[in-house]
């Protein structure tokens, strides 16, 4: 910043100009900057300080699951809190679950056999590849040299969920049947540690194996067992809660989703029928606008938002101008059902195309406020107008074309 603050003062002051190497030394400062710049190494993207857990958060995630499992009926929560209640007596008997993971099935049984012949107290272990992300407390990641793209993202992936890891480095064997040693081993762990740091992963969660010497390993397991144990059946316990958590509110919205859609069925037969017999076309908007009105209000009511009938009517006022500006219901193709409407003969299928619009209106509406209320956070400042066009916009792909939409594209009438 200096150097560029320098260099414009230079050009501003007029000194440039009165000295014929002025332009000259300004060109070199400037190429002196960017090679400078160039060469500094950037900076390290770090990531954020993990949270510290304790148990009261635990107990605030699992109250805020049994408050979205009271919502359901008993025969869908069942399972649900038959989960719930094991988490909660889960600290009390503290078991800690150890899963060794691995991409090399013969490094990976190597392992497992060497950490089933130690005096576990209150584990169990398990073994499995890098498929999935394992069910654990305490994870051993077996590697045989420097990470490969699978286990470096599965490493990612264990660090971003807050699992306690450690990297068991059980050296690959070369062509003649002999594992690296010298300059070679030590280029490899070398390599290595320079993977797990660039994920923040300290070299004392760096630990090599052979199974003629077992030690480092057996030392670093048993006192992280006898050191963490709290904290990592404290940390495992969340991540369940977290999960069982997502569980239920999936469960939940799957039950008010079978809940709203009767009602926005209902919706649409009014909007259909008040649309069909109304001989004023141009109050068709307004009909529906109306009808949005008390569905965003019976809507909220399945989704527990404690907002008024008068505080729905800014958010179906602002989804209905979506719905308008984003074309979702052209105007330029309402012009067909108009002239039908307003021809003696032709009458009936105006009323049934206009009819079936406003339908289309309300479903797309009912989708819409579906969608917005399960993916927005409880708040008094409705509607937030971002999240609610993409709201209308998923709805739209769920529905589809308005009829009016389809003929009038049929027939090459303008959309605007």
């Amino acid at each position: 910043m200096a150097v560029t603050a320098a260099i414009i003062l230079l050009l501003l002051s007029g000194w440039v100009n009165d000295h014929p190497w002025g332009w000259p030394l300004i060109l070199g400062l400037g190429l002196g900057y960017w090679y400078w710049r160039r060469r500094s190494p950037a900076a390290p993207n770090v990531s954020p300080p993990q949270p510290s857990l304790h148990p009261q958060l635990l107990e605030k995630q699992l109250a805020d699951t049994q408050n979205l499992l009271q919502e359901l009926p008993m025969e869908r929560q069942a399972s649900l809190q038959s989960t719930h209640s094991q988490l909660q007596q889960r600290l009390d008997s503290p078991t800690v679950e150890v899963c060794v993971l691995g991409q090399s099935a013969y490094a990976l049984n190597r392992v497992y056999d060497a950490v089933a012949t130690l005096p576990l107290d209150s584990c169990t272990l398990q073994q499995q590849t890098l498929a999935t992300v394992p069910q654990a407390d305490l994870v051993l990641l077996t590697v045989t040299g420097a990470l490969t793209a699978s286990e470096f993202e599965m490493l990612r992936v264990l660090q971003a969920s807050h699992y306690h890891v450690l990297v068991v480095w059980y050296p690959e064997m070369g062509q003649g049947g002999d594992r690296p040693k010298g300059a070679l081993c030590e280029r490899v762990a070398l390599h290595l540690q320079q993977q797990l740091q660039q994920l923040q992963i300290g070299q004392d969660q760096l630990i090599p194996f052979t199974p003629h010497n077992p030690q480092a390993l057996t030392s670093a397991l048993l006192h992280c067992l006898t050191q963490k144990r709290a904290n990592l059946v404290l940390a495992g316990t969340y991540r369940r809660a977290q999960q069982l958590h997502q569980q239920a509110q999936a469960a939940l919205n799957q039950y008010r989703q079978e809940r709203a859609i009767p009602i926005i069925e209902r919706y649409q037969w009014l909007a259909a029928a008040a649309t069909a017999v109304n001989p004023l076309p141009l109050l068709d908007l307004v009909m529906a606008g109306g009808l949005l009105v008390r569905l965003t209000w019976d809507l909220g009511q399945i989704y527990q938002r404690s907002f008024r009938l008068a505080d729905a009517e800014p958010l179906a006022k602002e989804l209905l101008r979506l719905i308008v500006q984003l074309g979702a219901v052209e105007l330029g193709t309402q012009s067909l059902g108009q002239w039908l409407k307003g021809n003696s003969l032709t009458y009936l299928a105006g009323s049934c195309l206009q009819g079936a619009t406003a339908a289309y209106v309300l479903r797309l509406s009912g989708l819409s406020l579906i969608h917005y209320f399960e993916t927005a956070p409880q708040t008094k400042a409705l509607p937030l107008v971002a999240r609610l066009q993409q709201s209308l916009q998923w709805a739209q792909q769920q529905v589809g074309r308005s009829p009016l939409q389809t003929l009038g594209h049929s027939l090459g009438l303008p959309s605007a």
